[in-house]
């Protein structure tokens, strides 16, 4: 069971998960009714990286929680794995984006709701990080890493609804409460892409929680020789 949910595992599974979505985007959904064309078909990757990017910042909002309830390290280490995580996810997102921007709107960059909402999530979450480089005391550090972490992710709600509550701006409403919108085809592939995203940021995770664990043991190693 554990050779399953293993990284390498998770890499293959989301690797094959991916390539598929990719070529039922190109083979088997339709081409975009607009002017758009073939420019259309970032969709199917845009999409499931913003979905995980801010799963990703969900998953630090648990785990600040869990540190502020347990006080153990692992759930400081898996809060800055995730924020890490969620912002390599959100400059593809951005990048993803403009180019589906300038096709579909002619524009790199609008300040619409969405856009506008998900550059300060971008912000808040680098900011965590220069909070977590100036204070020096791990507990400390840790302690105010999980504050603001739960602080920022108030943002992230509020980016998901935004074409919700805010209909002007550019972004469409995919999946709302009476269904996707999409024909059969395109869910498909778009579904199949989300799962495969989804996987590879479980095995990012994995792979670098094992990279932070195994920092950590260094780090007390070099302190008890050096004690």
């Amino acid at each position: 069971m554990k050779k399953l949910v293993s990284a390498p595992a998770l890499f293959a599974a989301a690797g094959v998960l991916l390539v598929t979505g990719l070529l039922l985007a190109f083979l088997y959904s339709p081409m975009d009714a607009s002017t758009m064309g073939y420019s259309q078909k970032i969709f199917y990757y845009h999409a499931p990286i913003a979905e995980t990017a801010l799963l990703a910042f969900g998953i630090s909002f648990v785990a600040a929680i869990l540190y502020l309830r347990s006080q153990n390290d692992k759930w400081d280490r898996l809060g800055v794995v995730s924020i890490r995580l969620g912002l390599v996810f959100s400059i593809l997102v951005m990048a993803t984006g403009m180019i589906w921007g300038k096709a579909a709107w002619g524009t790199w960059w609008d300040w619409e709701p969405r856009l506008t909402t998900f550059l300060l999530v971008c912000f808040l979450y680098t900011a965590y990080f220069v909070l977590r480089s100036v204070v020096d005391e791990e507990q400390r550090r840790a302690t105010f890493a999980a504050v603001f972490a739960i602080i920022a992710f108030i943002d992230v709600p509020i980016t998901f609804f935004a074409t919700r509550f805010l209909p002007a701006g550019m972004h469409p409403t995919v999946i709302t409460s009476s269904g996707t919108g999409m024909p059969g085809s395109m869910f498909v592939s778009f579904f199949i892409s989300m799962i495969g995203m989804t996987l590879l940021l479980v095995a990012l995770i994995r792979r670098d929680l094992g990279i932070e664990e195994l920092r950590d043991r260094v780090a007390d190693l070099k302190h008890s020789i050096g004690g």
